[in-house]
């Protein structure tokens, strides 16, 4: 049965394949994962057909749903047998990054956030900038509340491990 919620589903699963494969290297826009099947998303299934030497419809008929979703796997196995993401900083003990902080921990945190964007139906105004502005620190204190962690819109290490917990869920697609 096609029901808007189960289209809505396959939408994001398609958006979210699209966008993890635009990160290995194939041509095409992160397209937002949203559910909707926007021109974006159209033209970023289009880029994934030619590159496959598939017929570029921008229909993700079964050909192109199951390749998608086996270059999908293919890239998520190569990464769950990669180093992954680093740690968190141990030193000093009680380290946290912080408004006005401007590092390169700071664009994976915002990264991070963008992914985590489709779930959680926040961070509308988060921009990988690097610079932990305003609207970062907002979102954390938004992930802090939601994740009832302390609301203190710094990311200290109990943050950081539920970030990175929340991220790999969606990649596994637990949701």
């Amino acid at each position: 049965m096609d029901t808007p919620l189960n289209r809505e589903q396959a939408i994001t699963n398609l958006q979210r394949y699209l966008r993890r494969l635009s990160y290995e290297g194939l041509e095409g826009n992160r397209v937002p994962i949203d559910g909707i099947f926007d021109t974006a998303t159209r033209d970023a299934l289009i880029q994934f057909q030619q590159d496959m030497g598939l017929p570029a419809t921008g229909v993700a008929d079964k050909r192109t749903w199951d390749l998608l979703f086996s270059e999908f796997l293919k890239a998520t196995d190569t990464e769950r047998n990669s180093e992954g993401l680093f740690l968190f900083p141990k030193d000093p003990p009680d380290y946290a990054v912080s408004p006005g902080d401007a590092l390169l921990l700071v664009s994976m945190i915002q990264l991070l956030l963008l992914e985590l964007r489709a779930t959680y139906d926040i961070f509308e105004d988060i921009v990988e900038s690097g610079i932990y502005d305003e609207n970062t620190e907002k979102a954390i204190r938004e992930f802090q509340r939601i994740n009832l962690l302390p609301e203190t819109g710094k990311v200290d290490e109990a943050t950081w491990n539920r970030i990175v917990r929340e991220y790999s869920n969606i990649d596994a697609g637990v949701q």
